[in-house]
């Protein structure tokens, strides 16, 4: 059986070390949570506790989502927002070739090939930064435009 991929976690924080990381989310325009899994394996990576190849592959996750939220800002900057927002990011950003090349290089394959199981957790991960980048939200059946909830 494969080890899983991700690990829940609680934890109690001090006050004001909890409002300076709600602080430094808001700064960097990201979901407190992810922040925090940011500055978590940020320190792993930097006294080099993870393994290079671990951490390598973070760190190209995290590149690979970056640069699809910020496809999807200059969307809502070109005041084009609309239902498809995560699609049309990914487009965007697909047209440029290193995005494509770090794409296949985090999949490990051909990214138009289906069936690989690499795939459904970073464009999972894509789809929510996404959304959480913008300040989106899901609508179900709604048909509705909606200019870019996000302060751009």
């Amino acid at each position: 059986m494969s080890k899983p991929t991700t690990t829940k976690l609680s934890m109690t924080l001090h006050a004001p070390v909890y409002e300076a990381l709600e602080t430094e989310a808001h700064d960097h325009r990201r979901d407190l949570h992810e922040h925090i899994q940011r500055v978590l394996a940020e320190h792993v990576i930097k006294t080099n506790s993870l393994p290079g190849k671990e951490a390598a592959m973070i760190e190209l996750m995290w590149s690979l989502v970056d640069r699809a939220v910020n496809a999807a800002r200059e969307i809502c900057r070109e005041n084009k927002f609309d239902e498809d927002i995560t699609l049309r990011a990914i487009k965007r950003a697909k047209e440029d070739p290193q995005w494509i090349e770090d794409y296949a290089a985090y999949v490990q394959d051909d990214i138009y090939k289906n069936g690989n199981p690499r795939k459904g957790p970073i464009n999972r991960e894509i789809g929510f930064r996404i959304r959480e980048g913008i300040g989106g939200a899901l609508l179900q059946n709604s048909g509705l435009r909606r200019r870019c909830p996000f302060p751009l």
